[in-house]
Parts: C-alpha cells; structure tokens; sequence
C-alpha cells in the first residue's frame, strides 16, 4: 500500500476462490492494488507467474520459509529469468535461525522481541497494543528494504532478495529505544514504567499528559498546585525511582487532581501553559479530530458497491511528487483478465487457463 500510494503499479496475486473471514472483502490495505486470481500449484498457473516475474521490477512474498520454493517461485528460480528481479520476503521470524519454521501472528513476534514484555500496567498485567505493531512495522521495512534495493539496482543493474523479519524488525525498534539503558545498566524496563501517564477525568474520559522533561514537570507541579512534587521528577521517569513508594503518592495524587475536571477543561488549562497534554481519543473523535482532518489524514474515495467511503490518508508528504488516495481496493481477482492480456495472452489461452483451473 505503502508503494501504491505513491504510484507504484502493484499487482496482488491471491488463491482463486479464497475468502477471509478477517478482511472486509476490499481492504484498505489494498487499494490502487489490481489482483489475479492464480492457482499456483498448477504449472499452467506458475507460467503466468513467470511472465510477470520477467516485467516486473519487485516481487514481495509472505510465505513461510520453504513454500516459494515447492511452488517453483522462489528467489534463485525467478533470478535466473530476471536477474534484475528485486524479491523481499516477509515472514515471522526470517529465513534462517531456529524458530524459522514455527507457526506465529503479530502478538507472537512482540512476546519473542521483548516488546510485549514491557507494555503493561504498573501492576504486572500484560497488554497486547490496540493495533498490530509488528506486522506494520514488517511492511515498512520491507517497503524501505525495497527502495534501498532499487537504488543499488539503478547503479549496479543486478537485483537481490530482501529477507525481513517481523521479529527482527520489533527487536531493533526495542533497542533503539530501550536498548542504551538495558546495555549500560543491565537493568530491565518494567511494566508501566514509561514517563508518560493516563488519567481519568471527571466526565469519565482521559487524558494523557507526558512532562519527561523538568521544565514541562515543574510547570504541571505549580499548575495543579503540588509544588512540593518538582523535586521528584525523578520518580516519574523510568530510570529506578529513588523511593517507589513516593511514586505511587505522586500518581495516586495527580489522579485525584485529574478527576476535578473534565478533559475539555484540562486540555484548555494545561495547554495554555505548554504543557504536553492531549486527549486519549477513541476512533471516532480520532478521524473527526480538527488536525487530522487538517492534515488530510481521512480521504473520500467512490467504492463501486458503496458509493463514497472514509479512507485513512497517506501519511509521507512529498512536495513534488505526493502520494495519493484514489481507489479502492480490487475483489478478488478482479484484475485476471486484463492482467492476461497485458502478457499478451490471447482470448483463446485465458479460456484454456480457465477450464485447467489455473485463474479464478
């Protein structure tokens, strides 16, 4: 998608006659997408693949290690017709190691990167995220590995395969962020131990404040009137509390403070000061929000079935060159047809691929 928002021709290869029951049947995340409905365990199937492999310039599969293979499409087999076939897989745990083969989802690759680990409440409960982390953060390392390949192919002429990692991908964003302190201290990150808080106001909504740095936390103390707090800020951040007790006062005071008011009144007052507050939204105030609409963040696309639809924007802001939002995404195998007959398939052969059981 990532790709496709920005002009890129991709074409979606799907199993005829598949349906998830998890995606909607035109997901967001396929849109500008054109798809053909392939039976790639026909040879007859595999030979279309292999004209498509010869025109293009990028192939990204999400197999499990060793299927590509048995289905003749991996990486050496395609290289061999198009040697500047740039291929990016995208699996769980990788191409190669120990857990390779195993079985997993997005929450399986948080809990082996340690991410999981330490996202949770101050009491020892485990939290999974509210959206998939890993599985994003896997599709913008694949999108980024897929530029870097393409540059060096524009200098060299010769592709390569990419090998990205979900699990690989969540253990470099922890230890870009966390990593420094773990090395030089030993000391793990706990549970609930991030600087930032949520509290409850008194219309029953919430707010997040984030005073991590001392001027923002001396500002927020004389505001709410705890002045006795500022030297304190330790306490709050996430390097070891002097005194965790002192800690659990400090919240548990801010918390009865936060409940006096509403989260308009606080969000008026504490931003006034510049202080770092925002309102914890759920998703409809989220895609009605002044700035996110601001920032074209929520688009209107024509979907054939339903008439004009919400679409989530394109988030990289290009000045020359913007990516776009204009169409939705294809049924399965919408595409076959006209993709045949872009490899110069006559009506006659699609009708034989069709009676073998090769397209959908």
């Amino acid at each position: 998608m990532l790709l496709a928002d920005m002009g890129a021709d991709v074409i979606k290869v799907e199993q005829p006659g598949y349906h998830s029951e998890v995606m909607s049947p035109r997901p967001v995340v396929d849109r500008h997408k054109r798809s053909i409905a392939l039976n790639l365990k026909t040879k007859e199937a595999q030979g279309v693949f292999y004209r498509l492999a010869e025109k293009s310039d990028v192939i990204v599969e999400q197999f499990r290690p060793g299927v590509t293979q048995r289905l003749g499409i991996d990486y050496e087999t395609l290289k061999a017709m198009n040697p500047r076939i740039i291929y990016c897989s995208v699996t769980g745990f990788g191409q190669d190691g120990p857990y390779r083969d195993l079985p997993g989802h997005d929450p399986n690759y948080l809990a082996v990167a340690g991410v999981l680990g330490i996202t949770g409440t101050a009491d020892g409960e485990v939290v999974l995220p509210g959206i998939p982390i890993s599985d994003l953060s896997g599709g913008m390392h694949a999108a980024l590995g897929i530029l870097c390949a393409l540059w060096v192919r524009q200098k060299t002429g010769i592709g390569q395969q990419i090998d990205i990692s979900m699990t690989d991908a969540m253990v470099s964003w922890l230890g870009v962020t966390r990593g420094d302190s773990f090395f030089r201290t030993g000391r793990p990150f706990r549970l609930g131990q991030r600087p930032s808080h949520v509290y409850g106001t008194k219309d029953g909504k919430h707010i997040c404040i984030a005073p991590i740095e001392l001027h923002f936390w001396e500002r927020l103390c004389r505001v709410l009137g705890v002045k006795e707090f500022i030297p304190h800020h330790r306490e709050i951040l996430i390097d070891e509390p002097h005194s965790p007790d002192k800690r659990k006062e400090i919240l548990s005071r801010l918390a009865d403070i936060f409940l006096t008011k509403t989260r308009k009144e606080w969000i008026r007052l504490l931003q006034q000061e510049d202080i770092p507050i925002s309102p914890v939204h759920d998703m409809e105030e989220t895609f009605q929000d002044p700035h996110v609409l601001y920032r074209r963040m929520v688009e209107e696309v024509e979907d054939p079935d339903l008439g004009k639809v919400r679409q989530v924007g394109v988030a990289i802001k290009l000045s020359q060159t913007p990516g776009r939002v204009g169409s939705v995404a294809p049924l399965p195998g919408e595409h076959t047809e006209q993709i045949l007959k872009d490899l110069n398939y006559s009506d006659d052969e699609i009708e034989r691929l069709r009676k073998k059981g090769a397209i959908g």
